[in-house]
């Protein structure tokens, strides 16, 4: 049911823009982005580092990417591609590393050391 109404909602809403997904894998399935949107869209997910060993953040999450949504609002930067917003986080200080593009999009993960 989701799948109809979000759809074209997002498309429109979208335009010619970088679409940033910041939902978490409970809430991607409500919706999967068509393939002809794959280069304009950015799925982040943050994982936390302790000691060489990563787990994505789970607890914290919301928090992290609320961080990272603020940060790009307050640079007033309006990156186009999921390369110029890994390397928008990169200027601001966080640790990204660009995944190669899928039919899905690009994913982000930002890695953090702390929570």
């Amino acid at each position: 049911m989701w799948r109809d109404a979000l759809g074209p909602a997002v498309t429109d809403a979208l335009g010619d823009g970088l679409l940033v997904d910041l939902r978490s894998s409970t809430y991607a399935a409500f919706w999967r982005p068509p393939a002809e949107l794959a280069s304009r869209v950015a799925t982040v997910r943050v994982l936390h580092e302790v000691d060489g060993r990563r787990q994505v953040v789970s607890h914290f999450n919301k928090a992290t990417k609320g961080r990272i949504v603020r940060a790009v609002l307050e640079d007033g930067a309006a990156p186009r591609t999921p390369g110029r917003l890994a390397d928008l986080l990169s200027d601001l200080g966080w640790k990204v590393e660009l995944g190669e593009q899928t039919r899905k999009g690009t994913q982000l993960d930002v890695v953090v050391d702390q929570v």
